[in-house]
């Protein structure tokens, strides 16, 4: 029957459509990642080479401990995003002599037409500010937390892939020029841990642990830029702590 073959290939259409901004939103997350590290100074700037990227050239990890403990954290994430079972993404620095967290950077996801949901964070930490043990320094775990998603958003107007760089790139000159209000970090005396806020029914690998939400105790929080195609919204927030 016609009618029913056209639904089946509307639904195969929104399906290909999600998957393909699933995997736009993780290489986001993964382009982040790299460019939190190199502007906030956790790792050294020799450790960085230079990538055409959303139009910018974007600073990656050449450290190879630290490429393969990402692309680690980024081969789970792929699969929760295109399940549509991440509803958050952090980044925490900590101060490796004190233990407290100085800096943390959440983008939070938003899957259009989809309510929201309880959801168990997965949180990943990686190697110290200045050399990656054998390992990677990696404890990799999950806190357990309930997101209080926002009412969902109807569905988005569509965009072009041009559109949507274009959006990415904004957000990230914004995440370089926050260097110029973020105090200033101690120079290889950081840490660094992921946490990725999953859905409480997914398949959590054995080597992720439990951990906590890592918040800035009284820190100050700057809503930065956001962006959205045609299936999700991501919206940035960076908290950090004071300079004494």
């Amino acid at each position: 029957m016609p009618p029913k073959s056209a639904d089946k290939d509307k639904s195969k259409v929104h399906k290909l459509a999600l998957k393909g901004s699933a995997r736009l939103v993780a290489e986001f997350f993964q382009y982040s990642i790299h460019t939190i590290l190199f502007q906030r100074g956790v790792y050294p700037a020799e450790d960085f080479t230079a990538v055409k990227k959303y139009g910018l050239n974007m600073l990656v990890s050449a450290d190879d401990q630290v490429k393969a403990y990402i692309k680690k954290i980024m081969s789970q994430l792929d699969k929760w995003m295109q399940h549509g079972k991440i509803s958050k993404l952090v980044i925490v620095i900590t101060d490796k002599d004190t233990g407290e967290h100085v800096e943390r950077w959440q983008f939070d996801v938003q899957i259009f037409g989809n309510p929201p949901t309880k959801s168990k964070s997965s949180k990943s930490k990686p190697s110290s500010s200045t050399a990656a043990p054998a390992g990677g320094d990696q404890e990799n775990a999950a806190p357990t937390s309930h997101d209080d998603a926002a009412a969902t958003a109807a569905a988005a107007p569509e965009k072009t892939e041009a559109e949507i760089q274009a959006e990415i790139a904004a957000l990230f000159r914004q995440i370089t020029a926050s260097v110029t209000f973020l105090p200033q970090l101690s120079g290889g005396d950081c840490t660094f841990n992921v946490l990725v806020y999953a859905d409480a029914d997914s398949d959590v690998p054995v080597e992720w642990g439990d951990s906590d939400a890592k918040e800035i105790v009284n820190g100050e929080r700057v809503q930065l830029r956001g962006f959205s195609t045609s299936n999700h919204r991501v919206e940035t927030l960076v908290s950090y702590r004071l300079g004494e």
